[in-house]
């Protein structure tokens, strides 16, 4: 069942079991006036006949004025009157009206219609022994009650009708922008990510299908930047097997080819007897070894390099200031570390690299006086990294897509951290800072400048 439907079934239940109650509520209330209304119609029914009693012994025609009597309740909703001989037979009886509508005998028990039975006897008559019997009667009542309370449902239902119709249709149109919003979660599982929603509809759609657009977003960008950087490392690799195919046809091949020549060459000297030459042959073989030995392990180095933080990250750090003081000694590089390295490596080469990034931008854009890298760890087990630079805006470092900044963002949003970048506190300079979480507890820290 549609949630559309549960809504709709859910109050149709509510209305039915407040109609129920309220027939209910109704039915007591009118149980109620009706038996209190027929107790009083049979009062005053009973004081009636009392009162022409008294007059009756000066009356010169009694049965006359026993009919008359009897008459006078002819009309008479709520009291019938019945004149009876002594042996039970009825003499005469009032007219009563007759009901717009039958009660069924369960409305009438629930009202409480029972008739109740007066029987007074005529104190003195000449023509023998008479009694006027008075019985309530409800019949009128119950069927005008029950005439208004099928008209009281009927309308009753109509306007739940009615109301569940409106409901259903208002949910209908509140649910319709739902529809596009759930086929548009169909093309992103696809790997469609150009998918946007219209944004209109209640408030809580509304919120639904804003964040839809940013996820949407985000998504389209966060596949455009993979895309880039996927290019970019099948270019590098391309360009890596492109090196590794030239040192080997350059470097590898010649020598080869050289031992090969050399190897021939002492067979020949051995089946010309010429042994004292042989030694030079296999000494030219094994300065040919060796060259191609260097050259083996060079490209193995590059094939599988070693991770910068492989001796720590404090050395790691500590080289790359050494690598730049060397090149730019008017640069000074001022680094804070922590005396503990307690992270992990992957977050300690992550680290590594953003600090190498930073460094390189602030060397390549700023033309900074001084460099400063803190790397400390907080007491909410954070690893907070810090490089800022002295040096002056350019517009390189304008480039918030550039692969540099791209490359950092994604390394840090790996390891859950958060990246700011941008203007330096002091209004001058440049600042990266990289928030990083690690498990392990934070640990004291002492400064370390090192300058070229």
């Amino acid at each position: 069942m549609s949630l559309r439907l549960r809504v709709v079934v859910l109050i149709g239940v509510v209305l039915l079991i407040s109609i129920v109650l309220g027939a209910l509520v109704a039915g007591m209330q009118a149980r109620i006036v009706l038996s209190a209304e027929l107790t009083a119609a049979l009062s005053g029914a009973e004081q009636t006949v009392k009162s022409a009693y008294e007059d009756l012994p000066n009356s010169n025609h009694q049965a006359r004025d026993l009919r008359q009597l009897v008459s006078t309740f002819d009309g008479n909703r709520h009291v019938r009157a019945r004149l009876i001989r002594g042996d039970g037979r009825p003499i005469v009886t009032s007219k009563t009206g007759s009901p717009l509508a039958e009660a069924p005998a369960w409305f009438q028990h629930l009202l409480g219609s029972a008739p109740r039975r007066v029987e007074l006897r005529v104190p003195q008559s000449a023509h023998g022994v008479f009694a006027i019997v008075l019985a309530t009667t409800a019949e009128i009542d119950d069927g005008d009650a029950w005439l208004q309370f099928w008209r009281f449902a009927v309308v009753l239902v109509g306007c739940a009708a009615l109301g569940l119709l409106l409901v259903y249709l208002v949910i209908g149109a509140a649910f319709r922008p739902l529809r596009g919003l759930s086929a548009e979660f169909g093309r992103i599982g696809t790997g469609d990510y150009a998918g946007r929603v219209t944004e209109q509809g209640p408030p809580e759609v509304l919120s639904l299908q804003k964040g839809f657009n940013r996820m949407a977003e985000q998504l389209s960008g966060t596949m455009a930047r993979n895309r880039l950087l996927t290019d970019q490392l099948l270019t590098i690799q391309d360009e890596e097997r492109a090196d590794i195919a030239r040192d080997l046809h350059d470097e590898i091949g010649p020598h080869l080819f050289g031992v090969n020549m050399d190897a021939e060459m002492i067979m020949q000297l051995h089946d010309a007897n010429r042994h004292q030459a042989i030694p030079d042959q296999v000494r030219s073989i094994q300065t040919a070894v060796g060259h191609m030995q260097r050259q083996v392990r060079d490209l193995l180095g590059r094939l599988r390099p070693a991770r910068a933080t492989e001796f720590g990250l404090n050395a790691a750090l500590r080289d790359l200031a050494s690598f730049w003081a060397a090149r730019r000694p008017d640069i000074a590089f001022r680094l804070t570390l922590p005396d503990d390295e307690g992270a992990p490596e992957n977050v300690r080469e992550a680290v590594y690299r953003i600090v190498q990034e930073a460094a390189n931008n602030a060397v390549r854009h700023a033309d900074p006086d001084t460099v400063q890298v803190w790397v400390a760890l907080q007491d909410g087990g954070d690893l907070v990294v810090t490089v800022s630079d002295d040096g002056m805006e350019a517009p390189g470092r304008q480039k918030v897509g550039g692969l540099g900044l791209i490359g950092m963002r994604e390394r840090v949003q790996a390891l859950g951290g958060s990246l700011l970048y941008g203007r330096a506190a002091g209004g001058t300079g440049w600042s990266v800072v990289a928030r990083l979480p690690v498990e392990p507890p934070a640990r004291a820290e002492q400064p370390l400048d090192a300058s070229a």
